[in-house]
C-alpha cells in the first residue's frame, strides 16, 4: 500500500486554492493547522484529508460569512450547525442589503433635491502660528487620534503659557495606497514658543499653516455622516474652483470636548482652493 503523504504548502495551496498567505494566517488563528511544521526550517505541510476543511473555508469566505462563524462550523462538524450559520448570514446580508438600497436612494435624493441647508462659501485664511502633532492612521483610529493629539497640543500650550488662537483641526492629504491616512493634527496660537523637551519627544513641533484660500462647509452632527460633506463640497470644487495642491483642513469647531451629543457636532472642512481670479 503506498503511504500518503503530506502535501507542502505551495502543493497545498495549488489544490486548495487559498493563497500560501491565506494558509498562513488561517494557522496563526488556528482555523487550519498543518498536520505537520518542521521545527527546523518552519516549512509547513498539510495532509489531504484537509483539504476538505480548505475548500469550507474558502466556500464561506467567498460568501463573506465571519471567520468566528467559520470556526464555529469547523468545530462542529455538524449539518445543522452550519444551516444556522447560513441562515443568519443570509439574514445579515438582506440587512445589509436594505440598507444599501436606502443609502442608493439617499443619494439620489442629494442629487436631485440639493440640501439648501449646507451652503458652501469662500472664505480667505490668513497664515497661522500652530503646535503640531502627525501620524499615520487608519480609519477606525481616527477618534483615538484626535482626542490624544488635541489633549496633547493643549497639555502644550499649559505648560509654555501659550494663549490658544484658533479651534483644534487637523490637515489631510490624500489617502494613501494602504488604505490610512496622514493627519498633522494643529492648534493655533498666538505665538512661536520654545517647547519643553518632552513635549518635543511626544512629536509636537511649532510650524505655520500657511494662507490660501478655501471653500467652506459647515457640517452639522457625527462624523459617520462626514463623508456626505466631502462628496458636496468635492462637487461645488469641481464645479467652481480649482483646488489647491495643500491638504484639506478640518476645524472642530464644536466637538467631543465641547459635548457628548455627537448630534450638536460642528466641523468646519475648508477645502484649499486657488484665489478667484475676479476678486
Amino acid at each position: 500500500m503506498t503511504e500518503n503523504r503530506l502535501l507542502r504548502i505551495g502543493e497545498f495551496a495549488r489544490a486548495s486554492w487559498l493563497s500560501i498567505k491565506a494558509l498562513r494566517a488561517y494557522h496563526e488563528m488556528g482555523l487550519l493547522v498543518p498536520a505537520e511544521v518542521d521545527p527546523r526550517t518552519g516549512y509547513r505541510s498539510y495532509s489531504g484529508a484537509q483539504l476538505i476543511d480548505a475548500a469550507i473555508i474558502r466556500r464561506l469566505r467567498q460568501m463573506d460569512v465571519p471567520l468566528e462563524s467559520v470556526r464555529a462550523v469547523l468545530d462542529a462538524r455538524d449539518p445543522a450547525v452550519t444551516q444556522k450559520v447560513l441562515a443568519e448570514h443570509a439574514a445579515l446580508l438582506e440587512g445589509r442589503l436594505d440598507a444599501l438600497r436606502r443609502t442608493i436612494d439617499d443619494l439620489y435624493l442629494a442629487v436631485d433635491s440639493p440640501d439648501a441647508h449646507t451652503p458652501v462659501h469662500r472664505r480667505h485664511e490668513q497664515p497661522r502660528t500652530v503646535l503640531t502633532c502627525g501620524g499615520i492612521v487608519r480609519e477606525d483610529e481616527f477618534e483615538t487620534f484626535l482626542v490624544r493629539s488635541r489633549a496633547l497640543l493643549h497639555d502644550a500650550t499649559r505648560a509654555t503659557g501659550t494663549i490658544v488662537a484658533g479651534a483644534f483641526g487637523g490637515c489631510y492629504p490624500p489617502p494613501r495606497d494602504d488604505d490610512a491616512q496622514d493627519v498633522l493634527a494643529f492648534l493655533p496660537v498666538e505665538n512661536a514658543v520654545l517647547l519643553p523637551v518632552a513635549f518635543r519627544s511626544a512629536g509636537v513641533q511649532v510650524s505655520e499653516l500657511p494662507a490660501t484660500d478655501v471653500a467652506v462647509l459647515i457640517h452639522v452632527g457625527g462624523y459617520d455622516a462626514l463623508e456626505d460633506s466631502y462628496r458636496t463640497l468635492g462637487e461645488w470644487v469641481a464645479a467652481n474652483g480649482t483646488p489647491a495642491d495643500m491638504p484639506v483642513r478640518e476645524l472642530y469647531v464644536v466637538g467631543e470636548a465641547e459635548t457628548q451629543i455627537p448630534d450638536e457636532y460642528r466641523t468646519e472642512i475648508c477645502w484649499p482652493i486657488t484665489p478667484d481670479p475676479d476678486k
